[in-house]
């Protein structure tokens, strides 16, 4: 049920491992290119055609706001293997309601260096109410 006087937003983006920023290490970022306005409270994170980020032993997603890293997810759900339906993302973890706008911030860890990372695609889309 949508909370009164409010609209459900669904936005979805795809991107793949060459759309992402190596930060030197084991991990590497992605910033959606939709803002999550403020005022709105984010219902779920949810993941669908995936491509296993493979190369390395494992890779694992969270879905953050830039300081948060798994505001809009629970725990490390991996993403190495393809999974055509996507994982369970878990739920917001973080505080729902947003004060100020956000722009979601992906972050994949894989198990040694991003580097070795050789392919990898994912769609996420995020639900949130907007007044």
């Amino acid at each position: 049920m949508i909370p009164s006087g409010r609209k459900l937003v669904s936005y979805s983006e795809t991107f793949a491992f060459g759309d992402m920023t190596d930060g030197g290490g084991a991990a590497a970022t992605f910033s959606l290119s939709h803002v999550i306005p403020a005022g709105a409270r984010v219902a779920a994170c949810l993941s669908s055609a995936i491509t296993g980020f493979a190369g390395d032993t494992s890779a694992v997603i969270t879905v953050g706001d830039g300081t948060t890293v798994d505001r809009y997810n629970t725990g490390t759900p991996t993403v190495f293997t393809t999974a055509a339906a996507g994982v369970d993302m878990g739920v917001v973890s973080g505080t729902a309601f947003h004060a100020a706008a956000k722009t979601p911030v992906v972050t994949i860890t894989s198990a040694a260096d991003w580097g070795s990372v050789t392919a990898g695609q994912i769609t996420l889309t995020l639900l949130y109410y907007i007044p």
